[in-house]
């Protein structure tokens, strides 16, 4: 069944930069106003149509399970852009010229700024986030004015909890000086997807997520002095690097007590571990410093970017994630999602 997109946009009462956000639901005589709104976020040099794929395959999920009581069923879903990726990039295109790089805290203060705006007012919200986006929503999470939520679901995050080691903090200088070495132009769309093809990670991509990237993460240009058309992207890299920096990373890795005490928070990995190490991940789930997961688990065939690689191996994750939380209503107990071994 297809998904319906509605397109909303909002301005930051702090900054004045503009948000660009999709609100998603089935196409379906049912809709269920006592269930979840998922509030999802993009990692770095992402946008909020990656998720597409994922949420397709989850709310299918939803509306064909026997179990899923229906406080626990998906009534709507929101993905956002961060200030200065994708669709909202374009519409901050002249304030964010010259402009310091956006950091995770700033992504941080928007979707602090979403879920208590009257978007999702009186909803049950399911916050989720993937890579540098865990950081900015554990950020978000732990501020003196809690947002309401149900449940947190961190897909492969990335905070850094103590003790931060130096290879920890030269990993952000290592991502920043790739993303600032990477290629920014093409000459047409046609040359973009080929060297693209070439390389990883977008080699690797479900097909599905690399066509939305191309078609809603780059945008055509025209220079001035010459008429010459060219592509480049929506995020310029100039403000992606803001979101590897270390400093809010830490902070996070910091605050990730206060939202496990919080929230139910549910912690996603990938079979590979790639950005994330197996000691970063047992570090980030080290419930003897009070970061206490209400689950962990393992999403198979996948990488780091597992919104990219694997959208519906994602989504059964997420599926399982609410359906132990439901039958965790019914039971009274702990979640029962298993433990993975990390």
């Amino acid at each position: 069944m297809p998904l319906v997109c509605e397109r909303h946009q909002f301005s930051l009462p702090h900054s004045g930069l503009l948000v660009v956000a999709s609100r998603y639901y089935l196409n379906s005589n049912v809709y269920n106003e006592g269930g979840v709104t998922l509030v999802l976020a993009h990692c770095s040099s992402g946008h909020k149509e990656q998720w597409v794929p994922t949420l397709t395959k989850l709310l299918d999920l939803c509306l064909r399970s026997p179990s899923l009581q229906p406080q626990w069923r998906v009534r709507e879903a929101w993905a956002l852009d961060a200030p200065n990726h994708g669709d909202s990039a374009t519409l901050n295109k002249a304030a964010l010229l010259g402009h310091k790089p956006l950091s995770i805290q700033h992504y941080a203060d928007m979707l602090e700024f979403f879920v208590k705006s009257d978007f999702v007012k009186g909803h049950r919200v399911v916050a989720i986030g993937h890579s540098a986006s865990t950081s900015a929503w554990t950020l978000a999470c732990a501020a003196n004015s809690p947002p309401p939520l149900c449940a947190l679901i961190l897909v492969e995050p990335v905070m850094l909890p103590p003790p931060v080691t130096e290879r920890d903090l030269k990993k952000g200088d290592t991502n920043s000086s790739t993303v600032l070495a990477r290629q920014e132009v093409w000459d047409d769309h046609k040359s973009l997807r080929e060297w693209m093809l070439k390389r990883y990670p977008w080699k690797i991509w479900d097909v599905r997520v690399f066509e939305l990237y191309l078609k809603h993460g780059f945008i055509e240009v025209i220079d001035g002095s010459t008429g010459k058309t060219s592509v480049t992207t929506k995020c310029r890299k100039a403000q992606e690097v803001g979101f590897y920096y270390a400093d809010d990373h830490i902070v996070a890795g910091k605050a990730t007590s206060i939202t496990c005490a919080r929230y139910p928070v549910h912690a996603l990995f990938s079979e590979r571990p790639e950005m994330v190490s197996l000691g970063a991940r047992k570090a980030i789930c080290d419930a003897s410093e009070g970061r206490l997961m209400a689950s962990i688990s393992v999403i198979s065939k996948c990488g780091h970017l597992a919104v990219q690689e694997n959208p519906e191996g994602l989504a059964q994750a997420i599926y399982d994630i609410l359906l132990s939380s439901c039958e965790k209503d019914l039971k009274g107990g702990m979640c029962l999602v298993p433990a993975a071994r990390l």
